[in-house]
């Protein structure tokens, strides 16, 4: 492993692997705090390495000075869950395997575990060594090594409990990765990786949406030239690309709080052909598919509407049943269990079936109590049945649970103005326009305001 100030988390990583592994090695990049201690007090070996703004030269450093025959691989605040010995030496023992993917589950809250797959697990040899200065790469040189052997990378049911950085240090960990990224990119033009990188340490989520906020456009534009560059590949090398599926889903998200719905489902359709039923393009496909069916409902003939209405139930069916652990992107479980609940619940609504929409986002919020589209959906539900004073009450709620439902901001501002509630409706305006600014309607909502409230021209 290599770590910097981990005295929090180091000894439990350490501990968790005593029992199976000959020897710790670990690579200790400027640690200011009792690292280096707790980790010698564990019997590892700790080499000093000046930070190089290079996380494959620190992994690479430590392979080096392994002297297994096989490598394990942590982080400091990771920790190997427990798996017998017996078992462990049977995946060492198998010739035909160079190395193994093992399960990575991330908890970033109570309410949110991601499961995906690395490899972790591989031979020690000369020629597998990682690749790029960040969110470096094993899988590269270990394929052309393992094709050269006649192995291959296998799955595995080990699995290794991540823990995630401390609130009080993400900053520093995105100003880090960010500049290391733009070296990246200037370094490897023709590497599309970087591009959809730096996007993702930018971009802003709300759930399953992205949030048009200040800098989404640049994010999509970044998303975009990896697409480009990705185009240029060959279909196998595109069709192998793992982070691709969550690059097109990414695009798609992007282009719907732009309010490009074509766009968002032409990007999806051809991200299916290449990766077909991955869990992130069938939600965003849903996701895509229910804004058409919305926004252009007048453009559709019945037997239309059927096709994509039935088409977007099975992409659910398909989700629900999907086992998220072998993939190599993080995806949580609310892909499985709470996103289908709210899209099923709005091609309910888009049926006019208020009932059985209200029963689909009651459900929703058994699972999550604070999941803002289905308070979202129940308050489109009391529209849709005329009821705007209980609908004005949700869109109050849903924006208590999360003030960044954007959705919900834009629908109660336009119900306000329906009853007559105009400064109330300024002041929900203004909350679209100061906090959404790359949203399409901001610019005129605050021309709006202007009109009658010149204070905003001078506003923060």
């Amino acid at each position: 492993m290599i770590a910097r100030n981990e005295e929090a988390s180091i000894g439990l990583a350490i501990k968790s692997v005593l029992a199976l592994v000959d020897e710790v090695v670990v690579i200790d990049t400027g640690s200011q705090d009792n690292t280096r201690i707790i980790a010698e007090g564990y019997g590892a070996r700790v080499i000093d390495m000046p930070w190089q703004d290079d996380f494959s030269a620190a992994r690479n450093i430590a392979l080096s000075e392994a002297t297994g025959d096989w490598i394990l691989v942590l982080d400091a605040d990771e920790r190997l869950q427990p798996v017998r010995p017996v078992e462990f030496q049977r995946f060492l023992s198998n010739p035909s395997v160079a190395g193994y993917r093992i399960q990575i589950v991330s908890r970033r809250n109570e309410k949110c575990t991601q499961t995906f797959q690395l490899v972790r697990l591989f031979r020690n040899h000369p020629e597998v060594r990682y690749r790029y200065p960040i969110h470096e790469q094993i899988i590269p040189s270990l394929n052309v090594w393992a094709e050269e052997q006649g192995m291959v990378v296998a799955d595995s049911p080990i699995v290794v409990l991540h823990e995630g950085y401390f609130q009080n240090r993400t900053a520093e960990k995105r100003d880090r990765n960010l500049r290391i990224l733009r070296k990246a990119i200037s370094t490897f033009p023709d590497e599309a990786y970087f591009e959809y990188q730096i996007a993702c340490e930018t971009l802003v989520r709300l759930d399953d949406e992205m949030l048009p906020v200040a800098g989404m456009n640049s994010a999509l534009m970044s998303l975009e030239r990896a697409w480009q560059k990705i185009q240029r590949l060959s279909l196998p090398e595109r069709e192998r690309l793992a982070y691709g599926p969550d690059l097109v889903a990414k695009i798609s998200a992007c282009r719907l709080a732009r309010d490009c719905v074509p766009q968002a489902r032409q990007i999806v359709h051809e991200g299916r052909e290449l990766y077909g039923d991955h869990p992130v393009l069938l939600l965003q496909s849903a996701a895509s598919e229910c804004r058409y069916l919305l926004d252009f409902a007048d453009q559709l003939d019945a037997s239309e509407r059927a096709k994509l209405l039935n088409s977007v139930r099975r992409d659910i069916h398909v989700l629900h049943s999907t086992n998220l652990a072998h993939l190599a992107v993080p995806t949580d479980e609310r892909y499985r269990t709470l996103y289908p609940l709210r899209y099923l619940g709005e091609l309910a609504l888009l049926e006019g079936k208020v009932g059985e929409a209200a029963e689909l986002f009651e459900k929703a919020l058994t699972v999550d109590s604070s999941y803002s589209f289905a308070w979202l959906g129940l308050a489109e539900c009391a529209r849709f049945a005329g009821d705007r004073k209980r609908a004005l009450k949700l869109y109050l709620r849903t924006v208590t649970e999360n003030e960044w439902n954007h959705r919900a901001w834009l629908r109660g501002c336009s119900l306000l103005e329906e009853l007559e509630f105009h400064d109330n409706a300024a002041s929900w305006r203004r909350k679209v326009a100061l906090h959404f600014p790359e949203h399409p309607l901001a610019a005129n909502l605050v021309q709006q305001d202007e009109l009658t409230e010149p204070w905003l021209l001078t506003s923060g």
